[in-house]
C-alpha cells in the first residue's frame, strides 16, 4: 500500500492524475522485479512470462505509452480504468457517464429485457420477505456474514501468485471471486493459459464494486486494474467493450410495458454483476449473440441462487430471486432454479461450465461459505434432476454426484487445484469435480437449504456485512 510522507495510508482523497502517472511509471520500472519479490506461492515460467507481459502492457496503456489509435472505445476504456484507480465507486452516476456509449452488444441486449419495474419488484420482494416471513427481523434469516466469514478463513486462503498482499481483501476478491472462477467458466473455449489471462479483465468491475470498503488499497487496485488493461490491449475488439461494461452495473433497462419476470430479473442481474466478461462472444466473431448471453445469464443466476440468504439478511435487494418474489411468482426459488437450468440448455457448455465455476467459488472461498448451510430440506425435484442430467451430457461431462465440502478445510484440495490452474496452467478437472457438487445439491435436495422461504436451515451468523 502506498503511503504519505508521515507513513499513513494513501486513500483516494490523496490521489490526483499526476500522482497516478508517477506511480504507474514507477511500477513500469519495477515490472520485472515485483512478482519475484512479492508472489505468494510457486508459479511456472509460462505464468511468469504471461503475467509480466500483460502487466507491463497494462501499465503502459494506462500511461498512454501504448494505445489502439483512433479508437473511441479504447479512449473510453482507459479513461474509465484510470478513474477506477483514483476514485472507485459503484453508482448510478457511473452508469450514466459518457463512457457507457462504448458498452458491449451483450450489455445492450440485456438492457432490452428489463426496466425500472424489475428493480422495483426486487425492492418490494426483499422488504416483503423480511416483513411477511421473518417478522421484520432480517437477521433471523439463517445466513453467512460475508465479512465475518472472510475474516474467519483469510489466513488459510490460497490465492494466486500475482494477487499479493494476502492481507488485502481486494486482492483476494479479484482472485477468488473473479479471475479464478471466470477462467474456469471460459476454459471450454480457451486453453488454460489464455483463459487465466483473459479472466484478468474482470478485475476492473470488482475494484469499482468494492470501492466502499477498499479505498485504501490504492496500490493493489492500481495493479489489478493495470493487468486488466493489459488484457484489453492484447485482445482489443469486443474485449474493449466488456472492459467498459464495468461502468454500467447500476444501469436501468428501458422496458416499461409488461415484463417476463424471470427473464427480466436474470437480465438485470447479469448487468449488475458485470458478467458479460465470461462470454465466448467477446473472443469469437462467429459466436451468435444468443449463445454469447448464456454464460453471463447463467453464472449470475447461479450466484444469486446461492447468495439469496446473504442478500436478504443484509437488506440488499440486488438479487434476481427477490425480484421474482416481488413479481408474485409462486415458489420463486424453485421457479428460478428451473429457469436457470433451461437457460443453460440453450448452450450446454457455456451454461454448465458457468454453473460449475460459480459453485466452485461459493464452496471454496471463505467469503461465501457455502458449506455452512446445514439442516433439514425437502427431497429433490425430478424435473431439475432431468434438466441437469441433460445439460451435463450435452456439455460432454459426466453425471457423478459428490457431496460438497462440509467445512472450509475440506475444500483445501480444490483450492490447491485452483492455484495450480492459475499459476501453473495445470488442469485437475476442476469443472467436472465442482459440477459433481452441484449434481449432488440438486439430486439430494440440499439445494433447498439456500431457499430463504424454506424452513430447516440452521443459523450461522447473527449480523451481516459486505452484502
Amino acid at each position: 500500500m502506498a503511503a504519505t510522507a508521515n507513513g499513513t495510508p494513501v486513500g483516494v482523497s490523496h490521489i490526483n492524475r499526476k500522482k497516478l502517472n508517477d506511480d504507474l511509471n514507477q511500477k513500469i520500472r519495477n515490472a520485472d522485479a515485483n512478482l519475484k519479490l512479492h508472489a505468494l506461492g510457486s508459479y511456472s515460467p509460462a505464468y511468469e512470462a504471461m503475467y509480466k507481459e500483460t502487466m507491463r502492457n497494462g501499465l503502459q496503456a494506462l500511461t498512454g505509452a501504448v494505445s489502439i489509435p483512433n479508437s473511441q472505445v479504447w479512449d473510453d476504456a482507459m479513461a474509465y480504468a484510470r478513474e477506477v484507480i483514483i476514485a472507485p465507486k459503484d453508482s448510478p452516476e457511473r452508469a450514466s457517464s459518457h463512457w457507457t456509449r462504448s458498452c458491449s452488444e451483450l450489455h445492450k441486449e440485456l438492457l432490452r429485457r428489463f426496466g425500472p419495474g424489475t428493480i422495483e419488484a426486487a425492492e418490494l420482494g426483499t422488504a416483503s420477505i423480511i416483513a411477511n416471513h421473518y417478522k421484520g427481523d432480517r437477521l433471523a434469516i439463517p445466513h453467512i456474514n460475508k465479512k465475518a466469514s472472510y475474516l474467519r478463513h483469510r489466513h488459510e486462503a490460497k490465492v494466486g501468485a500475482g494477487f499479493y498482499p494476502q492481507a488485502s481483501p481486494l486482492a483476494a476478491t479479484c482472485y477468488q471471486t473473479a479471475a479464478l472462477p471466470c477462467s474456469l467458466a471460459m476454459s471450454w473455449f480457451l486453453s488454460p493459459e489464455r483463459a487465466v489471462q483473459a479472466a484478468y479483465v474482470s478485475h476492473l468491475s470488482v475494484c469499482d464494486d468494492l470501492g466502499s470498503f477498499t479505498e485504501e488499497d490504492y496500490d493493489v487496485r492500481m495493479r489489478m486494474v493495470a493487468i486488466a488493461a493489459g488484457v484489453a490491449y492484447k485482445y482489443g475488439g469486443r474485449v474493449l467493450n466488456i472492459f467498459v461494461d464495468g461502468t454500467a452495473k447500476q444501469a436501468v433497462g428501458a422496458v416499461t410495458g409488461e415484463l417476463r419476470p424471470i427473464e427480466s430479473a436474470m437480465a438485470w442481474r447479469a448487468i449488475g454483476g458485470c458478467s458479460t466478461i465470461y462470454s465466448r462472444y467477446n473472443f469469437d466473431l462467429e459466436c451468435d449473440i444468443n449463445v454469447g448471453l448464456v454464460a453471463p445469464i447463467v453464472m449470475m443466476a447461479t450466484h444469486d441462487l446461492l447468495d439469496w440468504r446473504c442478500d436478504v439478511a443484509a437488506g440488499n435487494h440486488e438479487n434476481a430471486i427477490s425480484a421474482v418474489y416481488g413479481f408474485g411468482i409462486a415458489s420463486p426459488f424453485h421457479a428460478f432454479l428451473e429457469a436457470l437450468l433451461k437457460e443453460a440448455l440453450n448452450h450446454a457448455q457455456s451454461g454448465i461450465y458457468g454453473i460449475a465455476a460459480v459453485v466452485y467459488m461459493h464452496f471454496i472461498v471463505g467469503r461465501y461459505g457455502g458449506w455452512e448451510y446445514r439442516g433439514e430440506h425437502e427431497p429433490a425435484c425430478e424435473e431439475c434432476v432431468r434438466l441437469l442430467r441433460k445439460g451435463t451430457k450435452e456439455a460432454g461431462l459426466e453425471w457423478a454426484p459428490k457431496p460438497t465440502p462440509k467445512s472450509y478445510a475440506e475444500g483445501d484440495e480444490m483450492r490447491e487445484g485452483g492455484r495450480l490452474w492459475a499459476d501453473h496452467f495445470i488442469d485437475r478437472s476442476l469443472v467436472q469435480e465442482t459440477l459433481r457438487w452441484f449434481q449432488h445439491l440438486i439430486s439430494s435436495g440440499e439445494i433447498w437449504l439456500f431457499d430463504v422461504l424454506a424452513e430447516g436451515a440452521h443459523a450461522v451468523d447473527a449480523d451481516a456485512d459486505w452484502a
